[in-house]
């Protein structure tokens, strides 16, 4: 089976790391093993990063509900700090003039390709097969944080196109990650585990303690702070690197913005949003 490695500070983001590029390249997590457990060394000398190793298939998803839980467990192993706010000082750097409804179109499409998998997109869902995937997804969530020794409660919320599990409980940053990350990851795999060997598809959202509303409302409130600076300096200013669905709340609250003009640079993971000034 082929594989990649990735490295990073910790077991958790080199996890949440190598699911975003196979997710970005269309392939499909099957194993997770850690190869390097990372270290701090000694006063800073010898210090390790963790290297894991990532399993995956280009087909659909062959991993077990066994095996996904696990990697998500692995993921959580090293202590992991509640999301700190974003970063509010922006980069300055060169003008281009790349052109941004293209740009927002191609953003939006990559925040749908990460929801739901192209071959079961228009796939429409039976309310039968509806609920079979809601049981499924939250059994798997539900024996994941069983195993993870948490005590949680999950909150099931159906519309016709989209399931959503609000997780309450206490101390739950460890689910969040850095900037949501975790929980995106949590989620992809989710999707994976609920939509298998269903006829149809339907999109499952997890969040914790309505941390994805809270994200929204602060990335707006960034957004018009930025796109007012870029007014008063006439400078274009670079933000943090953002998953597709971020950057989408970025392009969509600045879009009527006067003498704004948005777009997103970089390759994933590093892929940003630029807010640029328009005369």
């Amino acid at each position: 089976m082929e594989f990649i490695d990735v490295s990073a500070k910790t077991i958790e983001d080199a996890i949440v790391q190598g699911v975003a590029q196979l997710n970005s390249e269309g392939r499909e997590l099957a194993e997770t093993e850690v190869i390097t457990q990372p270290s701090g060394g000694f006063l800073g000398i010898g210090r390790k990063p963790a290297v894991v190793r990532l399993y995956f298939t280009t087909m659909a998803a062959e991993a077990s509900q066994e095996e996904i839980a696990e990697a998500v467990i692995q993921s959580n192993a090293v202590e992991s700090q509640p999301t700190a706010s974003i970063d509010e000082s922006a980069t300055v750097v060169v003008e281009s003039n790349a052109s941004v409804d293209a740009d927002q179109a191609a953003d939006s499409e990559e925040a749908f390709d990460e929801e739901a998998p192209k071959a079961k997109r228009s796939r429409e869902v039976s309310k039968e097969d509806q609920a079979e995937i809601a049981e499924k997804g939250k059994q798997f969530l539900e024996d994941m944080f069983k195993q993870m020794g948490l005590t949680v409660f999950i909150e099931k919320m159906t519309t016709p196109d989209k399931i959503t599990f609000q997780v309450h409980g206490d101390e739950l940053g460890i689910l969040i990650g850095k900037h949501g990350q975790t929980l995106d990851a949590i989620q992809y795999l989710t999707n994976l585990v609920a939509n298998k060997e269903v006829a149809g598809h339907c999109h499952v959202v997890v969040d914790v303690e309505n941390y994805r509303s809270r994200r929204e409302e602060t990335l707006v409130n960034l957004a018009k702070r930025l796109a007012s600076k870029v007014r008063r300096n006439r400078q274009k200013v670079s933000l943090e690197p953002m998953n597709a669905f971020e950057r989408k709340i970025i392009h969509t609250a600045l879009q009527g913005e006067r003498n704004i003009v948005t777009d997103s640079e970089g390759v994933e993971p590093y892929r940003h949003v630029v807010i640029s000034y328009k005369r």
